[in-house]
């Protein structure tokens, strides 16, 4: 008789449950893996960060359509113009000390060329109407200092922004889709302003949005509940096949075949007793007569 473990039924269920144990595996090595990425490029992040302010021009064409946004995000950089408060936006769901507002992006035309979209700051959610008086920027020529971010496109689900006409509040700072209402070429990359006021109050609107968080997500986490559920499904699934062997029967066997013995005389089955087999009278004769 086959044991119990290696009966087809539960080979296919050995089968199951290791699959779903290496799946978890498996998910939970890809967020380590991922978190690993994160730890190297904050680190790379943390360095540039520390970098002093080197001119836009030494590292990129300020003009070109598309640039290396690996090798130039977080970089701290400086640039030279004239800010176009005619063509500010606002963009959405910005947060400072926990009250919710906008973030004012206006692009600044620089002197060598070329036109680079500012995230200058925070205003509350009154202020919605650009270009915001109550924080307006210098005129005339001015150097601002700052660090490079990725711009973001519009996503293929959640909110976007409108993809036709003029735009004065947007979701998302979508570099290419702000290029189209920006008169000249918009830089890639948003410059953001991130020095930090002592002590800011409301007429020194905008409050600078910050220096940008380097985070690391929620990859460790999700690498402890892969791993965990992993443990949990085989330790589990051992323990339920030791709590059923000891409750199966150790005749968990074929049942057993009945002995056949062989037919006993006058037909009275296996192992009969002739003496059990009725008298009959013999084929010819009369009970209770006499020949003759």
């Amino acid at each position: 008789m086959r044991h119990p473990l290696v009966r087809p039924k539960a080979i296919v269920s050995h089968v199951l449950v290791l699959t779903v144990v290496v799946g978890c595996l498996v998910a939970g090595q890809w967020q380590l893996d991922r978190l690993q990425q994160i730890r190297e490029n904050n680190a790379r992040f943390a360095d540039r960060l520390a970098q002093e302010p080197a001119d836009l021009e030494a590292l990129a064409d300020p003009g070109a359509d598309t640039v290396d946004e690996a090798a130039l995000e977080f970089r701290r950089v400086e640039i030279r113009g004239t800010y176009r408060t005619d063509e500010e936006v606002l963009q959405r769901n910005r947060s400072f000390q926990n009250q919710t507002g906008f973030h004012v992006l206006t692009p600044l035309e620089l002197d060598a060329g070329g036109v680079v979209l500012v995230r200058r700051g925070w205003v509350p959610a009154s202020l919605d109407e650009p270009p915001v008086a109550e924080a307006a920027p210098p005129d005339g020529e001015v150097t601002v200092q700052g660090v490079l971010e990725r711009p973001v496109d519009q996503p293929s689900f959640g909110a976007s922004d409108p993809d036709d006409g003029v735009l004065d509040r947007v979701f998302h700072t979508d570099t290419s889709r702000l290029d189209r209402q920006v008169d000249g070429a918009l830089f890639p990359m948003v410059l953001r302003i991130d020095e930090e006021p002592d002590n800011p109050t409301e007429d020194q609107l905008p409050f600078p949005a910050g220096t940008p968080e380097l985070d690391e997500g929620s990859h460790l986490s999700y690498t402890v509940q892969w791993h965990t559920f992993a443990v949990i499904g085989l330790v589990g699934y051992v323990a339920w096949w030791r709590t059923r062997l000891r409750r199966e029967p150790a005749a968990q066997r074929p049942d057993d075949e009945d002995d056949e013995g062989d037919d006993g005389p006058g037909g009275g089955g296996p192992g009969g007793d002739p003496s059990d087999v009725p008298d009959r009278p013999l084929a010819g004769t009369t009970v209770g007569s006499s020949a003759g």
